[in-house]
């Protein structure tokens, strides 16, 4: 069965959500609702530092953050519902978790993805998106033009911070010199084994001895080199 434009549209956003889940250490997602249909309802996780405050402790770092987002039946034509669930201290985020897009609130682009958006608040998050000349929060804003401390953004990751960091290949360590090693017909031989295997004085050992009919006094072999 052909699906709908909006049902395209919501596999869309999920299968780049997983994508950007792969991609980063600082995001990870679930979703809410019944697994038997494209999900509508997500809650998006985010670690690293943001801003929280509380009556007990004041203006504090915080790591953990979660948003739960709803697409509703108009969406992607209308922008989705956003509700902060953890405590946040943000210009552009009210006391009670209302998340301020900007222009995107007035002038919502149907054509900006869920991903997209987990970009936009993960910059929210880390100060490096934020206005407090039209704030949600005031107290927010004026801590934000005049605290002293932090050098914004305060986590300087991107949310895509696994991509490039791949551990590099240890290169494959080079055999032991031999440029001034003697033809193996001049080396000593220090040990035979049981198994007729010749253990050099130089720490060759010669695996398959092989002689040939223009040099019948001459050694080639198949060489192993011992640690």
């Amino acid at each position: 069965m052909r699906k709908s434009p909006r049902e395209r549209r919501l596999q869309s956003d999920l299968e780049s959500l997983q994508q950007l889940q792969e991609e980063s250490s600082i995001f990870s997602f679930e979703t809410v609702g019944s697994s038997r249909k494209l999900p509508t309802k997500y809650r998006l996780k985010f670690r690293g530092d943001g801003i929280k405050k509380t009556s007990f402790a004041g203006v504090q770092v915080s790591s953990k953050h979660v948003i739960s987002v709803d697409l509703g039946s108009a969406y992607p034509r209308l922008a989705p519902g956003l509700l902060w669930e953890t405590k946040i201290f943000h210009p552009n985020i009210s006391n009670n978790g209302v998340v301020c897009l900007g222009g995107y609130g007035k002038h919502w682009v149907p054509s900006l993805t869920l991903c997209e958006m987990s970009t936009m608040l993960w910059d929210m998050i880390r100060y490096k998106n934020f206005d407090s000349e039209s704030p949600y929060n005031r107290e927010a804003a004026h801590w934000a033009r005049s605290q002293p401390v932090h050098n914004f953004p305060i986590d300087k990751r991107p949310i895509r911070n696994l991509i490039g960091q791949a551990t590099p290949r240890q290169p494959i360590p080079s055999p032991p010199a031999i440029a001034n090693t003697p033809p193996l017909d001049q080396m000593p031989v220090i040990e035979v084994t049981e198994d007729g295997i010749e253990i050099l004085e130089s720490g060759i050992e010669i695996i398959d001895t092989k002689f040939t009919a223009s040099t019948p006094n001459r050694r080639t072999a198949e060489i192993m080199f011992l640690d």
